[in-house]
């Protein structure tokens, strides 16, 4: 699926739209909305202990501030931020674009697709960053049989097909991501 977007010939215009796209998740970042620590302490812990590192890599690596929350209400990131992670993107070869927009669309989260594709997680990491909040009511509550596993093998496939498109442009230039730990 992330090759053939890429085969069917789309233009400027089109790997333009595929960054709108994603930017978009920047807007409702997962990593960026937390809960509160009058609602769940051990998920707020959680939350703060694993997406706290990727939110600072984030923020480090592209000279970005990223706005965190404990509250439901939209809160936007900075226009300074989403116009510099544009740009970051629209600098990217054209074939790695659908990779980035698929393991974005795949993980839910802009935050954790970019890390992972630039170096700064691996794919375990990021599946295991996606999947914080719904392993932790797994735990709670039970997993719903074969549902959760199969949702997690499918992501992992889609995962591992980005990393791998990444890798293999990359490579023309001599610079490989590490897929798994």
């Amino acid at each position: 699926a992330v090759v053939s977007t890429q085969s069917g010939h789309y233009g400027r215009d089109e790997g333009a739209a595929l960054v709108e796209h994603m930017t978009d998740f920047l807007r409702t970042d997962t990593v960026c909305y937390r809960a509160g620590p009058k609602e769940d302490q051990q998920l707020h812990s959680l939350e703060k202990s694993r997406w706290n590192p990727l939110t600072d890599w984030f923020s480090e690596h592209y000279h970005v501030h990223l706005a965190l929350t404990t509250d439901i209400m939209l809160t936007p990131q900075p226009e300074q931020t989403i116009s510099t992670i544009r740009s970051h993107l629209l600098k990217q070869h054209p074939w790695t674009l659908p990779a980035y927009h698929h393991s974005t669309t795949s993980l839910k989260s802009l935050v954790i697709s970019m890390a992972m594709l630039d170096g700064g997680l691996s794919a375990e990491e990021a599946i295991a960053c996606a999947y914080l909040e719904s392993d932790y009511q797994m735990d709670r509550w039970g997993e719903v049989e074969w549902g959760h596993t199969i949702d997690k093998a499918r992501q992992s496939a889609d995962v591992a097909a980005a990393v791998l498109l990444v890798n293999e442009i990359r490579s023309l230039d001599g610079g490989r991501l590490q897929a798994w730990s």
